[in-house]
């Protein structure tokens, strides 16, 4: 049979966590290309394996592929797989140190636990499998200075001065009239036009105004217009006669007998029971505990629905898969369910023959 230690190097390619049972878990790492300053190397991008060894639960990825490598039932995986974790403790406490080519080594610290060392020659990134580290070349840009060269001066020839002779301004210039704003004649002859109007209309004032007014003349004038007067003609108007009203006689008051007053009727008032009220409390029910026998825990479902086929055929027809609660949960198969805890205690033995684990009770409320 082969090692346990190589498929256990085959699985670190597929999946970053393998569990080995009663040993502990092998947890990968991603790690991104990287440059190393003390050698002077490019890193690939690669896995780093770690170990954890609080990871005892068996998640089945290890005996399933054992058993289908192998050609074996789980009854003779598990003992291999056992024999393993056995030799390794026990080298550890002898020989202090238990190698395992491609992984690592294994030693005890002191406080009594295992400690790995990972190998970092081996690259479990199966992307940049067979990358090389590179040797960084350091290069040294040098930059050539051109040398500058002194431009050369020419000298133009110096020009003589052109003399420039003035001209000669006649003394005799010629006067430009002033020109006088418009504004001002016009300012002008608006003064003489008020001056003239003022002029005319006092001399055209009549002499009537200059004779007093007490003139005996206009008087009678006013006499006679009064004595004549117009003819107003008579206009017809009726007269309105009157109508007389017919007379209305009195009407007769007529009394009506007015009845007995009626006698108010008595009220049959029914005397009032107090009624009085009680209250029951009703208990809360109780929760019903409700006890399940689990027969694995796997981080692959396919594994557990292989697990699930198994119990069907060894008559534990109610076997299924719980749903789990949280992400990264294993996935949990219920081999038997019953609000019982003597009756899954019973069929312990008998579920961990199936699955070739130790099976456990798991409570719920």
């Amino acid at each position: 049979m082969v090692p346990v230690s190589e498929y256990l190097k085959k699985l670190l390619f597929q999946y970053d966590c393998i569990v080995v049972p009663e040993l502990g878990g092998f947890i990968l790492h991603y790690i991104p290309a990287m440059y190393v300053e003390n050698t002077g190397l490019y890193m690939p991008p690669r896995k780093k394996i770690a170990f954890n060894e609080a990871l005892r639960l068996d998640d089945g990825l290890l005996i399933n592929y054992m058993m289908l490598h192998e050609g074996c039932s789980r009854d003779e995986v598990a003992p291999v797989i056992r024999q393993f974790v056995d030799d390794l403790r026990q080298q550890v406490r002898q020989q202090q140190i238990f190698a395992i080519e491609g992984l690592g080594l294994f030693s005890e610290n002191e406080e009594g636990k295992l400690q790995f060392d990972p190998e970092i020659r081996h690259n479990f990134q199966g992307e940049s499998y067979g990358f090389q580290p590179v040797a960084a070349r350091l290069v040294n840009h040098v930059v050539e200075e051109e040398e500058v060269k002194p431009a050369a001066v020419i000298q133009q020839p110096r020009e003589a001065p052109i003399a420039v002779e003035a001209e000669e301004v006649p003394a005799n210039g010629v006067e430009m009239p002033v020109i006088q704003s418009r504004r001002q004649y016009l300012a002008w002859a608006a003064a003489v036009l008020l001056i003239c109007s003022l002029g005319i209309v006092t001399v055209n004032k009549s002499s009537s105004q200059l004779v007093s007014s007490l003139n005996p003349f206009e008087l009678l004038r006013g006499e006679e217009q009064e004595d004549v007067a117009p003819a107003v003609e008579s206009v017809a108007t009726e007269t309105v006669v009157p109508v007389a009203a017919p007379k209305t006689e009195p009407v007769a008051e007529t009394t009506l007998p007015v009845a007995a007053a009626v006698a108010p009727v008595e009220e049959n008032k029914a005397p009032i029971v107090p009624v009085s009220t009680t209250t029951t409390l009703v208990e809360p029910k109780k929760s019903q505990v409700y006890y399940l026998a689990i027969a694995g825990s796997f981080a692959s479902r396919g594994n557990a629905r292989k697990l699930v086929r198994q119990l069907h055929r060894r008559g534990f027809e109610t076997a299924y898969i719980l749903p789990p609660k949280r992400s990264r949960e294993l996935v949990k198969v219920a081999a038997l369910g019953s609000p019982d805890k003597n009756e899954i205690l019973a069929a312990i033995e008998q579920i961990s023959k199936v699955s070739g684990a130790r099976a456990w009770v798991h409570k719920v409320e």
